[in-house]
């Protein structure tokens, strides 16, 4: 990440965003939770090789990506109950961290870099592990929660119905994402400085290299929609008083750049491109992750990071101190 982003995407935070961001942090201080949820944001804080632990869940992660597009961070704090080792629900939402470089307000006088709360989420998640096959599905669901001038909210209820397979031979760990739903979510790779609102098929194949602390992926993605899709921009907003809407249909895939809203066909959310990663654990209670992450129709390159605190083993370790 370019210090410049940095330097001009905290110098928009405000106090009330900082005071929300330390409650967060102390709101789910406590230790006494069994193992750290699914963020609400990007799928799961770690795979559970051996199926969910029964009892409650807590669960907290920052993460984001920066790209010349803009820079999209949010914190996801989360809380929910593990009914047995194959079923659980969790609750989260999160709080969103937008900046906007300096070039795209140069040239669109509405475009802004903002915070705030998203969409409350609810994961219904399952595990099933067997020797020749693991089958993690997810059903995500999202409530109209966020500001949608902010880009925070597609301004509807939401849901994406994943399904990770994998199978590990020794610690190469072939796997594939199938997914479908009426919104593009965000992963851990690429935080989109846009949501959208439409029907369409996600799908990610790739490998893993699981080397005791430290793990690479490599991987490539697609995005399959159909139907008439609406793409709301992250980055550029209209004024309090405007009524946001699209101005007739658009074909212009870089729209979220001088636009709030977009509408038109497939054409107009349609992506695909490649994914590389690193995951390490310096200590059992701590996940830290890197990636970058290219989109082909967008010819944009993004930055991505995540720092993930595991409740469960947290609470261990302060119990064996």
């Amino acid at each position: 990440m370019r210090q410049s982003n940095l330097i001009h995407y905290f110098g928009h935070l405000t106090l009330r965003s900082i005071t929300v961001l330390s409650f967060l942090f102390l709101a789910h201080g406590s230790s006494n939770f069994a193992q750290s949820p699914a963020s609400p944001a990007s799928g799961p804080i770690a795979k559970p090789a051996q199926g969910f632990t029964p009892g409650f869940n807590a669960g907290m992660k920052f993460e984001g990506s920066t790209s010349s597009d803009g820079s999209i961070f949010d914190l996801s704090t989360g809380a929910g109950y593990n009914f047995s080792h194959h079923f659980g629900v969790d609750l989260g939402i999160p709080y969103y961290l937008v900046g906007t470089p300096s070039a795209v307000k140069k040239n669109n006088s509405q475009a802004v870099s903002g915070d705030g709360l998203g969409s409350l989420g609810a994961d219904l998640k399952w595990n099933f592990a067997g020797e020749l096959l693991n089958y993690d599905p997810t059903l995500h669901l999202t409530a109209p929660t966020g500001e949608t001038k902010k880009g925070f909210s597609t301004g509807h209820a939401t849901w994406n119905w994943a399904n990770h397979l994998e199978h590990a031979f020794g610690v190469f760990t072939p796997f594939v994402d199938l997914g479908v739903g009426n919104t593009v979510s965000d992963t851990k790779y690429f935080h989109r400085p846009f949501v959208t609102f439409g029907y369409n098929l996600q799908s990610e194949a790739g490998a893993e290299v699981d080397a005791g602390p430290l793990s690479l992926t490599a991987s490539a993605y697609d995005v399959a929609p159909w139907g008439t899709q609406t793409v709301i921009s992250r980055v550029f907003r209209c004024s309090a008083a405007t009524n946001c809407s699209a101005n007739g249909k658009s074909i212009n895939r870089k729209g979220y750049l001088d636009a709030s809203v977009q509408t038109g066909g497939a054409a107009l959310v349609r992506d695909n491109g490649f994914n590389f990663g690193a995951e390490m654990k310096p200590i059992r209670y701590v996940d830290l992750e890197a990636g970058f992450s290219r989109s082909v129709p967008l010819q944009l390159n993004s930055f991505s990071f995540a720092v993930s605190l595991d409740m469960r083993a947290l609470a261990r370790h302060r119990a064996g101190s």
